[in-house]
């Protein structure tokens, strides 16, 4: 069975678990959202694989912006088993259900949906990241739930999604959406401290080009997906919102480099 997954990352989290599901099914490849989306050429196997996969990481119990304009963008092929597998901190809230929503628009369907519970990286406005001597432990347990998942994805099964599509969880979202685009905008909020040296790699890594360095000075526009790579991979923790984020522990997944980070970006 062959078998695509389109990824979105942050911090790891999800290619990890993309990279980890690859291995389990064999056959399979990984194809970043970024990179799609810039309309980079897509492998042959993309218009005839048994099986499509969408990994993304759950922002606000949702799913990413950039995921959702990715799956409405999506051209889909034949009548391919699609999953979508989802790496959170704490709940997925709703995000399969809202992916099987977009799906069903373009007259297919979420066959799985899986949720995988991940090191936290929600760092601010507050604080939602565990003690880092529980990182481990969650990992293991995650890499755990691949086989099953596999096995699953191999033999086709029909399985609900995780999460809730409860009144409760559409409301949750909103709220979160509104606390962080709202409250805590972007270009009010995130900055570079003097710490800074203009590297550069928060601007390299941004998945919405929407960062601007200079000589003087590090610029956040307003298409930002709140993904938090530029908060994780910044080598000097110089990116802050505002001051709620200062001497608060960056994580990103031990196994993934910057240099992936960027490969997924195209380079």
């Amino acid at each position: 069975m062959t078998t695509i997954i389109y990824s979105f990352t942050g911090t790891g989290n999800t290619l990890v678990v993309a990279r980890q599901l690859a291995d389990a099914l064999g056959d399979t490849t990984i194809i970043p959202i970024t990179r799609a989306m810039k309309d980079a050429p897509l492998p042959p196997e993309a218009e005839t694989a048994d099986a499509l996969g969408i990994a993304f990481p759950v922002h606000y119990v949702d799913m990413p912006k950039i995921v959702q304009e990715f799956v409405r963008g999506l051209q889909i092929h034949g009548n391919p088993y699609i999953f979508g597998v989802a790496t959170c901190g704490g709940s997925p809230g709703g995000a399969l259900y809202n992916l099987d929503t977009l799906l069903k628009a373009k007259g297919v369907h979420l066959s799985l949906g899986a949720a995988i519970r991940m090191p936290e990286n929600f760092i601010g406005p507050m604080n939602l990241m565990e003690p880092v001597e529980q990182v481990g432990g969650i990992l293991a347990t995650a890499r755990d739930r691949i086989p099953e998942i596999a096995d699953a994805i191999r033999e086709k099964r029909e399985c609900p999604p995780e999460g809730s599509n409860s009144t409760p969880y559409r409301v949750l979202a909103s709220f979160f959406k509104f606390l962080i685009t709202s409250v805590y905008g972007t270009t009010r909020h995130l900055h570079a401290t003097d710490r800074c040296n203009r590297c550069g790699i928060c601007a390299r890594i941004c998945p919405t080009e929407n960062i601007t360095v200079t000589d003087s000075a590090v610029a956040w526009g307003s298409a930002c997906t709140w993904c938090y790579a530029c908060i994780h991979w910044c080598p000097q923790e110089a990116v802050e919102i505002g001051g709620r984020t200062k001497g608060r522990r960056r994580y990103h997944h031990p196994d993934v480099t910057v240099a992936d980070i960027l490969e997924q970006r195209g380079g």
